[in-house]
C-alpha cells in the first residue's frame, strides 16, 4: 500500500510541464543564472537525476521554456479567431487574445528575453513565429500567401514592440492593442484600400 511520502509516477509530458513550471518559478525569482539541473531537481521536488531525463542541461530548459511560453500565446489567438462569430473583428479578436495570454506569461518572458538574454534566439533561430503569422493571416484573414510573407514579418515585431512599450509602462494596455489593431487593420487591407 502506497504511503503518504510515495511520489506517483507522472506521465512524459506532465513531468516534462512540472519541470517548466518549477523552472520558471527559479527564473522569475532569482534569474536565468540561478537556474541548475540540481536547483530544479530540488524546486521539483524531484530526484537529481529526473531532469537530464527531459532535458540535456538548464540551457535546454530554458530553451523548452521560451518555447512554451511562445506557442502558448500563438495557441490563445488561434483559438480566440476560430470562436470568433461573423460579426466580430477577427484583428481585435486576435490581439486582445494574444495581450491577454501575454499577461498570464510576462513574468517569464521577461525574465527569458532581457537583456543580454539569447535564449529566444537559441529557442527560435528560424523566427517560426513568422510562419504562424503567416498562416493566421492566411487562413484567418483571406491573404494569399505571397501577401502575408511580406507582411508577417511586420506584424510580428509590432506585436513584440507593442508588447514591450506596454510592460515597460510607456503606454496603457488598451492604448497598445488600440494602436496595434489600427497597424494590422492598415497591413491586412487590400493594396486597393492602402
Amino acid at each position: 500500500m502506497p504511503t503518504a511520502t510515495t511520489r506517483s509516477r507522472l506521465p512524459a509530458d506532465e513531468r516534462r510541464d512540472q519541470l517548466l513550471d518549477a523552472a520558471a518559478e527559479i527564473l522569475v525569482e532569482h534569474g536565468a543564472a540561478a537556474l541548475s539541473m540540481e536547483r530544479l531537481a530540488v524546486e521539483a521536488g524531484v530526484s537529481k537525476a529526473l531532469p537530464y531525463k527531459h532535458f540535456d542541461n538548464s540551457n535546454a530548459v530554458l530553451v523548452a521554456l521560451y518555447r512554451r511560453e511562445t506557442q502558448a500565446l500563438g495557441r490563445a489567438a488561434w483559438r480566440a479567431l476560430e470562436a470568433a462569430g461573423p460579426g466580430d473583428d477577427l484583428i481585435r479578436t486576435s490581439i486582445h487574445a494574444y495581450f491577454e495570454e501575454m499577461g498570464r506569461r510576462a513574468a517569464v518572458l521577461g525574465a527569458l528575453t532581457a537583456p543580454g538574454s539569447t535564449v529566444a534566439a537559441v529557442a527560435d533561430p528560424g523566427t517560426a513565429g513568422v510562419p504562424f503569422v503567416i498562416e493566421v493571416f492566411t487562413h484567418f484573414h483571406g491573404l494569399d500567401r505571397d501577401r502575408a510573407k511580406v507582411v508577417a514579418g511586420v506584424a510580428q515585431g509590432a506585436l513584440v514592440g507593442g508588447v514591450t512599450t506596454w510592460l515597460a509602462g510607456h503606454a496603457t494596455r488598451d492604448e497598445v492593442e488600440r494602436d496595434l489593431v489600427a497597424v494590422f487593420t492598415t497591413l491586412l487591407a487590400p493594396a486597393a484600400a492602402r
